[in-house]
């Protein structure tokens, strides 16, 4: 077994007996864009973002991952490839030994299907599985490698539990730990430039899925309650210190003083300033 977290061939890789993950890091790794290569493992590959083209079976496919469907499922033996590109392509492909996964496939499924590409929405814990996977592979290497190999049993778990129709694996309660944790992320970097995409980075979930977690859970877009949270803030130091508008602007993350009156003045008809006064007025 090579060692866990190198590169080779423009990729990072991060091996188990049974289980690998392949990063590509410098470029387009050569042996995916081999004209109808096969692997004898079932292969996952996770998709940060849209794919124009893969091959599979001499037919060309299209990924448009925006509705979370980003993982895809290939079966042993299916021919494919990736055509050449400059276009630097973000995923993390996974390869689970046959056997492994048959046998865990097995617990859920009475039947296992062939796979020629299909994509599904991975499971809520999976990436953060993934990265766990590769910190332990890279910092350990050989010295630990019983966790990993439980690691590897966890992640085929996730990765079957993914293929299960959406309905059999919705966990409101694992939406809610996403959500406080992207609210606690934003009350601890409010006053810097937050995206959608960061915060969904940050609680490990594809943007179009934390978009609709997030909107269930609060009734609000991100955007929508970070502005709101900037705006309570913002209130709490025109009340409790002498700084200056502008300043407390800047500080809760709007990018002018102006926005941050209009945004003031449309949540509490009234402006900053006026605020302020009137607070001081009845103190």
């Amino acid at each position: 077994m090579a060692t866990a977290g190198m590169m080779k061939k423009n990729i990072d890789y991060f091996l188990e007996e049974r289980v690998g993950l392949f990063i590509p890091a410098s470029g387009q790794c050569k042996y995916a864009t081999t004209p109808n290569h096969t692997h004898p493992a079932y292969s996952f590959v996770y998709y940060f973002q849209s794919v124009s083209e893969i091959i599979i079976e001499e037919k060309t496919v299209h990924y448009d991952v925006s509705d979370g469907k980003c993982l895809s499922a290939l079966s042993p033996g299916i021919p494919h490839q990736e055509p050449e590109q400059e276009d630097f392509q973000s995923y993390i492909a996974i390869m689970i030994e046959k056997s492994l996964f048959e046998q865990t496939a097995s617990q859920y499924l009475e039947a296992i299907p062939v796979f020629r590409g299909e994509r599904f929405a991975p499971h809520p814990e999976l990436l953060t599985l993934l990265k766990c996977f590769m910190l332990e592979a890279g910092e350990y290497e050989h010295k630990k490698r019983e966790y990993l190999q439980h690691l590897s049993i966890v992640l085929t778990h996730l990765l079957v539990r993914s293929l299960i129709p959406c309905e059999e694996k919705e966990s409101p309660l694992y939406d809610r730990f996403e959500v406080d944790y992207a609210v606690a992320y934003m009350n601890a970097h409010y006053s810097e430039k937050i995206t959608n995409e960061k915060l969904a980075e940050v609680v490990c979930l594809s943007e179009g899925h934390f978009l609709r977690v997030f909107k269930t859970v609060t009734g609000m877009t991100p955007i929508d309650f970070l502005n709101l949270l900037r705006l309570k803030k913002a209130r709490i130091m025109l009340t409790d210190t002498t700084t200056s508008i502008t300043e407390i602007a800047l500080k809760c993350g709007f990018h002018s003083s102006s926005y941050f009156s209009s945004c003031f003045l449309e949540k509490y008809n009234q402006t900053p300033s006026f605020y302020r006064m009137e607070f001081r007025s009845e103190g």
